[in-house]
């Protein structure tokens, strides 16, 4: 019997990974070992006009290959909370613009931004 699920890059090498809580036993970690070759981004929003997690910021990333939304939010997964980071594939892209729209209303881009970072980004 499981309860809950929660997601996260527990190794610290891009690729998520998943834990879930069991009744009566010892949680489980999937760890994400697929051996693909492809590139990601990481993004750690600290809010000093939004609340200090950024939670509702939206983050606009462009690369080569195209455009990708995604928001902050430890709400994924059932009955547990996942780490409060936004995290991009990029296939083969090497390099990605991001616009970060925070809660506030401000906004701000990162340009020339290097796959295979994991950035932490303080609201300006």
């Amino acid at each position: 019997m499981h309860r809950g699920a929660a997601f996260a890059d527990f190794d610290g090498d891009g690729r998520v990974d998943m834990v879930v809580t069991r009744l009566n036993e010892p949680a489980l970690l999937y760890r994400n070992a697929t051996a693909n070759g492809n590139s990601w981004l990481r993004l750690r929003l600290i809010g000093t006009v939004s609340n200090h997690d950024a939670i509702g910021a939206t983050v606009h990333l462009t690369s080569a290959s195209g455009s990708q939304w995604n928001h902050v939010t430890s709400s994924v997964g059932y009955a547990s909370s996942s780490e409060l980071v936004v995290h991009f594939g990029l296939g083969h892209d090497t390099r990605a613009s991001v616009e970060i729209q925070w809660p506030s209303g401000k906004r701000q881009m990162l340009t020339d931004v290097s796959a295979g970072s994991y950035l932490t980004v303080t609201e300006r």
